[in-house]
């Protein structure tokens, strides 16, 4: 189990982020739960990452996935975007970690 994936420490786990779907940003925002400004706010700030196409923001399912984990940080953590920012870049750390010594423990 990844540190994303620990329900007791109030992340939400990842949900299906292996597919291609993408969703445009007024969709993104509704399946966070935030207002799609926010969601440009964080992308400003290198939280997460949006495609453009044809003028229109999209977001693929890693970066809704993203989005919730900032919202849990933001709002029942009270961080602020730097610490959000650090936070999330430990959780990356930890994730991969985790994935070295899963395959780690495979080979023996």
């Amino acid at each position: 189990m990844t540190y994303a994936q620990d329900k007791g420490r109030g992340l939400p786990a990842p949900q299906a982020l292996e597919t291609a779907e993408f969703h445009d940003l007024e969709a993104a925002a509704e399946l966070c739960g935030m207002h799609p400004e926010m969601i440009l706010e964080y992308a400003r700030a290198d939280l997460v990452v949006l495609r453009q196409e044809g003028g229109l923001y999209h977001l693929d399912c890693r970066a809704i996935h993203r989005l919730r984990q900032i919202a849990v940080l933001r709002e029942e953590r009270s961080l602020s975007l730097r610490s959000i920012r650090f936070v999330m870049e430990l959780m990356e750390r930890l994730d991969a970690a985790e994935g070295e010594l899963r395959v780690l423990r495979e080979r023996v």
